[in-house]
């Protein structure tokens, strides 16, 4: 299949993709980073607090990319990739939109558990839940877990882009660029 053949992603959904996809990487990136932090190390306050708004901001671009994917919808896989293959492929974006809705709320919930707040770029937001440690607890366990599977995830679905150019002949990657 020719490249000028495959339909590319609406232009909102196309800036959405790499904004979100750089923010989670470097959230991710942080994120494994802060946690190895002591107490006292001065630049911990900071991080954690720019790892919420951030996490913030990426819940809340998910549901507008949602939104814009429903309105708008998405192009079809070429015909040349298999069909289960393209099942998987539909499997793996809709656990990618539910990592990027399930980790921030984790991390918020779990925050609000522990009884810290939770600030956008310094503007405090609503308390979701009451303070309850063992809640708090398992947030956390939830929100390291789910980091580790969205890392796993996010190889899967660049490796998914490589294989089926080198199978298939086909450039996914035009369709997002």
């Amino acid at each position: 299949m020719q490249q000028s053949l495959i339909e590319k992603y609406p232009l909102a959904i196309r800036i959405l993709h790499w904004l979100i996809a750089v923010m989670i990487i470097g959230l991710l990136a942080v994120g494994l980073y802060m946690t190895g932090l002591s107490r006292d190390n001065p630049n911990r306050a900071l991080l954690y607090g720019l790892h919420k708004s951030f996490g913030v901001t990426v819940l809340v671009l998910a549901f507008v990319r949602l939104g814009l994917r429903l309105k708008l919808g998405v192009p079809k896989l070429p015909e040349v990739i298999p069909w289960i293959e393209q099942k998987l492929a539909e499997l793996g974006h809709y656990a990618l939109y539910g990592f990027m809705i399930a980790m921030p709320l984790s991390g918020y919930i779990m925050s609000n558990s522990f009884g810290l707040t939770v600030k956008w770029f310094g503007i405090e937001l609503p308390r979701l839940v009451t303070i309850d440690k063992a809640r708090g607890l398992l947030a956390l366990d939830a929100h390291t877990y789910m980091a580790y599977a969205l890392i796993g995830l996010i190889v899967v679905h660049a490796g998914a882009v490589v294989l089926h150019y080198i199978k298939h002949r086909v450039n996914l990657l035009n369709r997002m660029i």
